[in-house]
């Protein structure tokens, strides 16, 4: 198997994954795209402009590949060098720079390989990287483990909706003790908060479907379901907008999105449980 990584000068990410393969005795070619690379890896963008993420501060580095995976960020590529594809689902393309990292997702992976995923994340903390994870509330034994060993600096809790519909939104039944669980032990991490978006519910399965937003009072009884589980009014929680050209759902694609001044009533609502809510800014 050949290995390629492309790499930007000075990139200490990209360094750390280069360390993580020659440990492994990997063999791979370099292509820094800001020096003797710079044409290979404009050829290879253009052949893989699909696969490659571009955010509004440009293409996040290292991005690896064996020819047939592409790998983007030092999250993905740690995670791909050490247990190939089963890790799928916990790691994405991140957006933080520097020390940190994100695009970890405790909840989008398969919890019988926790042990690969535990690995991975020593190996970034071993590294000096500080780390942001999400979750929906699913895998929690696996956030008391990340708990127990120190290994997150930052948890997110995309806590979906209200008991409900929380089976509705996710689009797989969900177990809700377990998502119970996870809330009090998020507030237990250095920095954490709670979010809610505002999405479209697909209400009643008919042709055609009947679909409307969360409603203010549903993102009302969401706050509470986070104040029933730690104790507390007092939690960071933002409230956010849906995005439709990030959905996937073709069912979602024909709604019209929310405005801020949509948000405001929902914020009314929720702050009868959670005092500190706020709005995402656009």
């Amino acid at each position: 198997m050949s290995y390629t990584i492309y790499t930007a000068t000075g990139c200490t990410r990209c360094k750390i994954v280069k360390q993580c393969m020659k440990e492994r005795g990997i063999d791979f070619v370099e292509q820094d795209m800001k020096a003797e690379g710079k044409e290979a890896f404009r050829k290879f963008y253009s052949a893989n402009r699909k696969s490659i993420f571009r955010g509004p501060d440009g293409v996040e580095f290292p991005i690896l590949t064996d020819g047939s995976t592409i790998c983007q960020g030092i999250g993905t590529s740690i995670a791909f060098l050490h247990a190939g594809n089963k890790l799928d689902g916990f790691f994405g393309v991140g957006t933080l720079h520097k020390e940190w990292v994100d695009g970890i997702y405790v909840s989008a992976g398969n919890p019988k390989y926790v042990t690969e995923f535990m690995e991975v994340l020593r190996y970034l903390k071993g590294n000096n990287m500080k780390l942001q994870l999400e979750t929906n509330g699913l895998n929690s034994n696996i956030l008391q483990q990340v708990l127990d060993e120190g290994l997150a600096d930052v948890v997110i809790m995309n806590v979906l909706g209200p008991r409900e519909l929380y089976s509705r939104i996710l689009g797989q039944e969900v177990d809700m003790n377990e998502v119970e669980k996870t809330i009090p032990t998020v507030t237990k991490f250095p920095e954490y908060r709670f979010q809610t978006t505002v999405v479209p519910v697909i209400r009643q399965e008919s042709e055609p479907n009947e679909i409307s937003f969360l409603t203010a009072k549903e993102i009302g009884e969401t706050a509470k379901l986070i104040a029933d589980g730690t104790g507390s009014m007092k939690n960071p929680y933002l409230i956010r907008l849906w995005n439709p050209k990030l959905t996937t759902d073709q069912r979602f694609k024909a709604v019209k999105a929310m405005s801020i001044n949509d948000m405001f009533s929902y914020r009314t609502s929720a702050r009868c449980h959670q005092v500190l809510t706020e709005i995402e800014k656009e």
